[in-house]
């Protein structure tokens, strides 16, 4: 039996109502085309903890379908199949150091750079098997090349902090930290990009220029300096390369989150 005319819009937006009715319709042919059949559906990056949002996305499926759900919340996991889930274990120290050294030395390992093996070796444990860390890490001293420095960000206070009270992993704090304020500012700027989203070069530095983060007298020098302060932050893993479109960029959730926290 259908409602009373007009009690739909009384409750509903025109646009609202058809969102409705274009996501029922989405279900419904789902169903029909898709359940019986054996599939692998793989969800990435979910944070949803909704029971009932995870009932209706699974329901048009059936039981021959198989999801791959990977998340870092373990709720997410026993909302999925708790029968089923499996907990990745952390880098061993010599993967990490090869994440490490590849970034900050360009080499595989400190066979070519001894002098900084040691304490190279020591920050490594530090990131504690997280290849994000590693990354970023390596990142942050691929243009420091006195042994003085790798201690400096070896003894850093950042890295005792819990990861509660600064809200990210140590490592990507410590990464922030020694930003210059100029890359601080643009990189704090980019906490308006929602998760996932996946940006031009061209984009990002239209959005600092006209948010006056490119302190330049002359236009093409803005324009310039954009494209390096852009180029400066890819090059310490604050920014990377599209798996989907080699034009375009992402940021790490982690990152986005990071982000989050510092603006």
């Amino acid at each position: 039996m259908l409602p009373p005319k007009g009690v739909l819009t009384q409750f509903y937006s025109p646009l609202l109502l058809s969102h409705v009715i274009t996501v029922t319709w989405i279900y419904f042919k789902l169903k029909e085309k898709l359940y019986g059949k054996r599939l692998l559906l793989a969800l990435d990056d979910i944070w949803n903890e909704n029971y009932n949002d995870w009932t209706i996305l699974r329901s048009p499926f059936g039981a021959g379908t198989t999801i791959i759900v990977p998340t870092r919340l373990q709720i997410v996991s026993s909302l999925v199949d708790p029968l089923k889930a499996f907990r990745w274990d952390k880098l061993s120290d010599d993967d990490c150091l090869s994440i490490f050294t590849q970034h900050a030395l360009k080499a595989r390992n400190f066979d070519g750079h001894i002098q900084f093996k040691e304490i190279g070796e020591k920050i490594v444990r530090r990131c504690k098997g997280l290849p994000l860390a590693a990354k970023a890490i390596g990142s942050l001293l691929r243009t420091i090349k006195y042994h003085g420095e790798w201690e400096r960000i070896y003894e850093s206070e950042i890295w005792n902090l819990p990861e509660e009270q600064c809200g990210i992993i140590p490592a990507l704090r410590l990464s922030y930290h020694h930003l210059p304020s100029y890359l601080k500012r643009c990189f704090a700027y980019c906490s308006i990009l929602p998760k996932d989203y996946e940006f031009k070069e061209e984009e990002i530095t239209l959005l600092w220029r006209a948010g006056g983060l490119l302190q330049q007298n002359a236009m093409p020098q803005i324009k310039d300096l954009g494209n390096q302060y852009f180029q400066d932050l890819v090059s310490r893993s604050f920014f990377q390369t599209s798996s989907k479109d080699k034009s375009r960029f992402v940021m790490h959730d982690l990152i986005n989150d990071l982000a989050q926290i510092v603006a």
